[in-house]
This record gives C-alpha cells, sequence and structure tokens, in this order.
C-alpha cells in the first residue's frame, strides 16, 4: 500500500515516519511538504491514500483535495488538522473521506488508513471505485434541502427541529454520522444516532454547513427510468422506522433506525455515476420480477449493498452500520458479535419489498431464514410481520 503524506511542516512529517515507522515492511510512505510535490509524486506512481494537511503555503489542502478527486477518484483522502480550523474543515466537506485531528492520535491515523485500505479490497472493481471515489455530495431530494436552509436561517431554530429535518433524508444523515464520527470532534465513542449526532455537531455549525457549504444540496443526479430518489427517502425512512419497531434496547433501536436508513444508499451512489446502465438494471429487476440485488451483481459484479457500504466505511462511519448495509441482503455473512440491528434492517427490508410481490415471485423468498434461525429471531418473525403490514400500508398511501 502506497502512502502518501503531505505537510508544509517538515517536524510534523519526521513526527509521522517516526511514528508509523513500524508500517515501513507494510507500507509504501512518502512525505512531501507542499501539494505541488504531492501531485508530482502521484503522477509518477499510484498512491492508495493521502493524508493531508489544510493550511498550507500556496496551494491549500482542500484544492490539492479537489484535485486528488477529480484527477484520481480511486485514491481515498484524509485530512490532518488543527482543532482551530473549523472553517477549513467546512470548506474540504466535499472533498474529504475523513478527517482526523492534529496532533493525531497514532493509533487513529494507523486504524483510517487500515480500513480505508481493506474496504478498498472489498469493492474490487476499479470502475466503481472510481465513481465513489468523484462523489461530492450525497443527493438530497430537493424539498429536504429546501426545509433545512429555511430552518436554519431561522434564529428560533432548535438541535431538534434540525434533526428532524436531517432524520428524514438519508444523505444528510451520512453527511452528519460522516463528520461527527471523526477524530477532528473527538467523541469518546462511536456515534450511531442520528439526533446525538446533530447535537453533538451544534445548531450553529449546522447553519453554517447548510447555508454556507454545498453539503446537502441536490446534486447532478440525472433522471433515471424507474428510479425515483423521493421513493428511496421514503423506503428508506419506512424501512428504518420499522427496524426500530422491532428492537426494546433504546440504543439498539435507534442504531438500527440509523442503518434502515441508508441501507440503500448504495442505489443512489450508482444511479448518480451510472445513469444508463442503472435505467436498463432497474428495468430488467421489473421485468423479471427478480431483487434487484441480484441484477446488479450480474451487471456489475457487485450490488447496492456493497457499494454503499463502501462509501460509508471510507467515510469513516461506525463499523456496525457499514456492516448492516454491507449484509442486509445476506446476513447470514455475519456469524459472530452483535446481530440485532443486522437482523432487524434485513427483516424489514425483505418484508417491505415482498409486501408487492406476487406469489412465487423470486421477491418472495428474501428472508434468510438459515440466519433467523441461528441467530436466535426467528420466534420474534411472527410479531415482525405485523408490524410490517402496518408499515407496508402506510408506505403504499404515500405512493
Amino acid at each position: 500500500m502506497r502512502v502518501l503524506f503531505v505537510d508544509d511542516e517538515v517536524a510534523v512529517l519526521e513526527g509521522l515516519e517516526n511514528l508509523l515507522r513500524k508500517e515501513r515492511h507494510r507500507w509504501d510512505m512518502v512525505f512531501t511538504t507542499n501539494a505541488d510535490a504531492a501531485l508530482a509524486e502521484m503522477a509518477r506512481s499510484d498512491v492508495d491514500v493521502v493524508v493531508s494537511d489544510m493550511r498550507m503555503p500556496g496551494m491549500h489542502g482542500s484544492v490539492l483535495l479537489t484535485t486528488v478527486r477529480d484527477q484520481y477518484p480511486g485514491t481515498a483522502r484524509i485530512v490532518l488538522s488543527g482543532h482551530s480550523e473549523r472553517e477549513a474543515i467546512v470548506k474540504s466537506l466535499p472533498v474529504a473521506h475523513q478527517f482526523l485531528s492534529k496532533p493525531c492520535d497514532v493509533g487513529a491515523l494507523r486504524t483510517a488508513i487500515e480500513r480505508t485500505r481493506e474496504l478498498q479490497m472489498v469493492l474490487a472493481d476499479e470502475g466503481v471505485r472510481r465513481i465513489v471515489g468523484k462523489l461530492h455530495a450525497l443527493p438530497s431530494v430537493p424539498q429536504m434541502h429546501i426545509d433545512l436552509t429555511m430552518t436554519a436561517a431561522k434564529p428560533s431554530s432548535s438541535i431538534a427541529d434540525i434533526a428532524k429535518i436531517v432524520e428524514r433524508d438519508p444523505a444528510m444523515s451520512v453527511k452528519a454520522l460522516q463528520l461527527v464520527n471523526s477524530s477532528f470532534f473527538g467523541v469518546a465513542c462511536r456515534v450511531t444516532s442520528i439526533q446525538h449526532a446533530v447535537s453533538l455537531l451544534g445548531i450553529e455549525l449546522f447553519k453554517g454547513l447548510a447555508l454556507t457549504a454545498q453539503i446537502f444540496a441536490s446534486s447532478d443526479l440525472r433522471p433515471v427510468k424507474g428510479f425515483s430518489l423521493l421513493r428511496i427517502q421514503q423506503c428508506s425512512l419506512g424501512t428504518a422506522r420499522l427496524a426500530k419497531l422491532f428492537l426494546r434496547d433504546r440504543e439498539h433501536q435507534e442504531e438500527a433506525f440509523t442503518a434502515g436508513l441508508v441501507h440503500d444508499i448504495g442505489k443512489v451512489i450508482i444511479a448518480l455515476g451510472m445513469p444508463d446502465q442503472y435505467a436498463d438494471v432497474v428495468q430488467r429487476a421489473k421485468a423479471e420480477d427478480t431483487p434487484l440485488h441480484i441484477i446488479e451483481k450480474e451487471t456489475f459484479g457487485v450490488s447496492h449493498a456493497e457499494v454503499g457500504a463502501y462509501l460509508l466505511g471510507v467515510w469513516g462511519l461506525p463499523f456496525s452500520i457499514v456492516e448492516s448495509v454491507a449484509h442486509h441482503h445476506n446476513p447470514s455473512a455475519v456469524s459472530t458479535g452483535e446481530r440485532e440491528v443486522l437482523a432487524a434492517v434485513h427483516v424489514a427490508d425483505a418484508l417491505l419489498d415482498t409486501a408487492s410481490a406476487a406469489p412465487g415471485s423470486p421477491r418472495e423468498t428474501r428472508l434468510d431464514m438459515h440466519f433467523l434461525d441461528s441467530a436466535g429471531f426467528a420466534a420474534r418473525l411472527p410479531h415482525w410481520r405485523e408490524l410490517a403490514v402496518e408499515e407496508a400500508k402506510r408506505l403504499e398511501s404515500m405512493s
């Protein structure tokens, strides 16, 4: 793995080189003191991860990362910044995958780099990785952006008001979780609750994000036949609501809501990056009455589950969320650890999808009964089905 570090302070680079000396047999590490030298290194040989400071003479760090995003979209981008540079962090949000604080904890830096590389290896298709790498924002339903901007502009708006809007929209939720889980904000534990994330970010910063940065703006999503961003939002919210109802423990409830809300974010990513091909995939799945993820896998080699999990993982969201997104179609792939959230999202997604399936449809067999039996959730299924019927009716009334 080739890792490029960029910082105008020689002492910082020397400190990093010393702290990471044990990784020399596994990583090819390059240290440069300016953006021009960094780009020259990237032109000379492929780089897997770039770790850059923000405030540097000449080319600003955000400009460097923008160039990396546009010219080398398969390269992961990590910001290394001081706590006094929040304005700079806001500017870097569209181009950075993760944010680390300076001075940097070597364990956090090593984990960020290693985890990013592991995710790159999981999503082996270079073409799909490049599509994900070029993303600067996930598209929100236009009305969500309008609501957030108007609410944030009101002096009387509270954190609760902002949170109510954010937790309705997968794109906004992902960005809030990405930012709050970065070491830049120094939160001691991983945050999986959207309301908690918004409260930790603070209303003033959130207003700044809404009003000054193109973070939650409606992106350039071309119309894709058979694909509706609004419908994705509605179904994701339905899955989130249902997954939360399935569980009893409050912490797991909030985590399940978040995982359910973002579980289909990969569909948006593929539609954004490959609109024409995805239109054909959507139409074929509908014509054959076959689960969409199966047709995606046959066409692209990966499904929206892997694509979404890759983006969320690279952006530094908690592993429990990434895992639930990655395996919500095949939960049996996870055999150890806590599986309550995964089970809730899998069943909620499957039951809401099969609610509209014709008798004998391949979509009727979406539930992974082996997983539910082995994980001890099969006994809850009758009650979960009852809850799903009501949620399916609610979604149908919105169509």
